[in-house]
């Protein structure tokens, strides 16, 4: 994942706050279980930091018995940004540690939902399908379809990405044939969601 310098514009536009000014909850646990992730994690959080954003690391796993802590630390958060990882493992723990709720909730007050890759699938209506780009569901704790349904599109990442663009592609078919609406984005691309308005930036 690398952002853009017309990327972090449309972000600020979209919170409405310089970076300095803008606090973002940076959930990734959909690596819990991905084996190296330890190596590139922290670079995208440094990516960020490195703009001037104010991020925070709130590991899901520490608040699965508090529901109130969590609901406390998202609460003054302006950005909830979701990383990327295992597609059914995040919406395993988002559900399990009831940060799902929050954050429909978070985003319906008008608070951005920002994700990438198993984040931005996370956005969607449906993970279903995704196991078609290697994310196996029997590797969850619990498998759950149901996406947070933030907006009605399934955003299916990685279509020019070597190690997935042709599981990205039979994913995005099987989608379609089951009467979703989809959104194919390729490695440098975003989709910016704002109401009703829908755009795809490069």
């Amino acid at each position: 994942m690398q952002l853009t310098s017309r990327h972090y514009q449309l972000l600020d536009e979209l919170v409405g706050k310089r970076p300095g000014d803008t606090r973002f909850a940076c959930i990734e646990n959909a690596a819990d279980i991905i084996e190296g992730s330890e190596n590139w994690l922290p670079g995208i959080r440094q990516s960020l930091a490195e703009k001037g954003y104010k991020v925070e690391a709130v590991d899901l796993r520490k608040f699965m018995d508090d529901k109130k802590a969590l609901a406390e630390k998202l609460e003054n958060k302006d950005v909830i940004w979701v990383c990327g990882g295992h597609t059914y493992y995040l919406r395993w723990i988002l559900k399990a540690s009831g940060a799902d709720a929050l954050i429909k909730d978070h985003v319906a007050a008008g608070k951005v939902y920002a994700g990438w890759s198993a984040g931005a699938i996370m956005a969607g209506p449906s993970t279903r399908y995704f196991d078609l780009m290697g994310d196996d569901p029997e590797e969850a704790p619990g498998i759950i379809y149901e996406g947070l349904d933030l907006t009605g599109t399934v955003i299916v990442p990685h279509m020019d990405n070597a190690d997935f663009a042709e599981g990205a592609k039979k994913a995005n078919e099987a989608l379609v044939k089951a009467g979703f609406k989809t959104v194919m984005l390729k490695d440098d691309q975003a989709c910016i969601i704002d109401g009703n308005e829908q755009r795809i930036i490069g």
